[in-house]
């Protein structure tokens, strides 16, 4: 086995890794967002939306957040908390809960009674909005660090 390079750690690695699933997650959730809007345009294509977004809640986009907080929990490994990265870290911890529970609205709103669809589709708009402040944030302060 080769021996490291001074100074290298497996973190350092991660850096790409995590940029890229927080780049494909931001893109699933504009598309999430077409899918919601389209309907209110279209009323006739609001079932169609609720159960593509619900799969894509299921099967793309919660391995993304998993990946990102896994990745995200593995670069913190051994960082002094700064101011800065304090404020990246709050503004990820509100666009990641904002999107949590985004996706347990879209599972209930599948799941649920259909009279209550439309409350929990505003619910969705409502965690959705609230997320995108903190997840720009986080991304802009983000892009200090990887470099």
């Amino acid at each position: 086995m080769a021996a490291r390079p001074k100074g290298f750690s497996p973190a350092m690695d991660l850096h790409p890794l995590h940029f890229l699933l927080v780049a494909m997650w931001f893109g699933v959730v504009g598309a999430e967002v077409v899918l919601e809007l389209l309907p209110l345009r279209r009323p006739e294509l609001r079932g169609a939306a609720d159960v593509l977004h619900y799969h894509i809640d299921l099967f793309v986009e919660l391995p993304l957040l998993l990946g990102v907080v896994a990745t995200g929990l593995l670069l913190l490994q051994g960082r002094a908390l700064d101011v800065r990265l304090v404020v990246k870290l709050a503004g990820a911890a509100l666009a990641l809960g904002a999107n949590f529970a985004c996706v347990a609205l879209v599972i209930a709103r599948h799941r649920g009674r259909p009279e209550l669809a439309g409350r929990r589709t505003k619910l969705v708009y409502l965690t959705a909005l609230s997320g995108f402040p903190g997840g720009l944030l986080a991304l802009y302060l983000g892009f200090g660090y990887a470099s």
